[in-house]
């Protein structure tokens, strides 16, 4: 899955564009096959990172940031949040349909 890496304020180097393809690819991809896009943005405001994945699901758009004075675990931090709204989108979307319910017509009329 291609990655859109953008980076405020600063510039980011190949081997942490690398490293930040990689969590995606090997923790996000295997999890669920149908994400459409991905975005990762990571800012610096003074000494702290932020880092921002936007995932785009069928049905819906995940969203999760993270805060903290190193990069790369503002990256494994988003990562996990956001992996945990995926398993909780992919188990909501997974739900077994009920046989014994039936739709219940209304008879009265108001």
């Amino acid at each position: 899955m291609k990655v859109n890496i953008v980076a405020r304020h600063f510039d980011i180097s190949e081997k942490t564009r690398g490293y930040i393809q990689d969590e995606i690819d090997h923790r996000l991809s295997p999890m669920y096959d149908r994400i459409v896009n991905c975005k990762m943005i990571v800012e610096k405001i003074k000494k702290d990172y932020i880092a921002e994945v936007i995932l785009n699901v069928p049905g819906e758009t995940l969203k999760a940031k993270e805060t903290t004075e190193d990069l790369t675990k503002s990256v494994d931090f988003v990562v996990k949040k956001i992996l945990t709204q995926l398993t909780k989108h992919k188990t909501k979307w997974k739900r077994p349909i009920d046989p014994d319910k039936q739709f219940v017509e209304s008879s009265e009329m108001e």
